[in-house]
């Protein structure tokens, strides 16, 4: 039966840390076919979680014929449903998440053609049967299983979505080697749905090998420092939230520029009763009374409605701040300002 190997790719998904769940459903089934064949999500099953040889993978699958696995993980890469390396002369293949990860991959490009509006469809859909499992109350059975999988000790495999203050963000950048861009997945799926956005839309940002890999393959351009510190800075200005998602070494290294209208995170955390919950809020604003003026030019740079007025008087609601920094941009006075959180006093590892 075809759907079999589906229902182990949904638990190879789910065992790399995937932000959104794999449930199977008649939804992820269409995904999955629409993405992988049976073949490709056997080999994506065969993975392990760390970066493996195509001879690793080829026994873990039970075949000698290495030459064809590698031409096989070689297509997967183009497609975008696996991450490629190069070290030392090796190649090594690592499987991806749906996200982040496969989701970014099939819109990345920006194209507009048939393929490319099933996919937002697809999704979308998807998205919609996952929200359905998650208000029904029943415990989700989410199978994750991988071959030789790895479990590290005392360490930290995948993290949530950062939002980082864009003076950290400006560092990261002039800090990184490889730097790359593209189209911002979650409006351009909502373009492709009939849900336009007026953001900008090129600054879906990758880092360190992951850029290397997502600009041979063309889903991204490589982008100098100057260029990138201009694509943040006009993010900064447009109030789109810089979520990071980064782990080196994995596929992770991830720059998200989010508005809370089409950035399916962003958008559930500001409909969450404490959206500090739903992310790594590394950050809390804080509010210096003696120099706020009460002008509430901050209180439509929030998305997640952590401002509000009382009394006259700016305050701010600890949990549901998740310590953007957009609000301190349009601060006449300099009224507001960011002191890291625990989480915040642990800097992020470079790519």
């Amino acid at each position: 039966m075809v759907e079999a190997i589906y229902d182990k790719l949904a638990a190879a998904l789910n065992a790399r840390g995937t932000g959104v769940p794999s449930i199977v459903c008649k939804e992820f089934y269409d995904l999955a076919e629409f993405l992988f064949t049976p073949a490709e999500a056997a080999i994506a099953c065969a993975m392990p979680i760390e970066y493996a040889t195509a001879d690793v993978i080829a026994a873990n699958l039970g075949t000698k014929d290495i030459k064809k696995v590698a031409a096989q993980l070689e297509t997967m890469g183009d497609k975008g449903l696996i991450h490629i390396k190069d070290a030392g002369g090796k190649k090594l293949y690592e499987g991806l998440p749906l996200v982040p990860g496969l989701f970014e991959f099939q819109l990345m490009k920006g194209i507009v053609d048939e393929r490319s509006k099933k996919w937002a469809v697809l999704l979308n859909d998807y998205s919609k049967a996952v929200k359905r499992e998650f208000m029904s109350g029943k415990p989700l059975k989410i199978e994750k299983s991988l071959p030789g999988r790895k479990v590290p000790i005392d360490k930290e495999i995948r993290q949530l979505t950062s939002p980082i203050p864009y003076r950290e963000m400006k560092q990261l950048i002039l800090d990184t080697e490889h730097i790359a861009a593209g189209t911002c997945v979650c409006r351009h799926q909502g373009n492709l749905l009939g849900k336009t956005s007026n953001e900008p839309m090129g600054n879906c940002m990758v880092f360190g090998e992951s850029a290397l890999f997502s600009i041979e393959r063309g889903f991204t351009k490589k982008l100098s420092k100057d260029e990138a510190l201009k694509v943040l800075e006009e993010a900064e200005e447009a109030g789109l939230v810089h979520n990071y998602v980064n782990n080196p070494g994995q596929f992770t290294n991830l720059l998200c520029n989010c508005c809370g209208c089409h950035c399916f995170i962003l958008r559930g955390a500001k409909n969450s009763p404490a959206p500090s919950q739903m992310v790594n809020a590394r950050y809390l604003i804080h509010i210096n009374q003696d120099d706020c003026t009460a002008c509430e030019a901050c209180l439509d740079r929030c998305w997640v409605k952590a401002l509000k007025m009382e009394n006259g008087k700016l305050v701010r609601d600890e949990q549901r701040c998740i310590g953007c920094g957009l609000c301190m941009w349009v601060c006449p006075t300099d009224a507001l300002y960011l002191e890291p959180r625990e989480a915040g006093k642990i800097p992020l590892l470079k790519c």
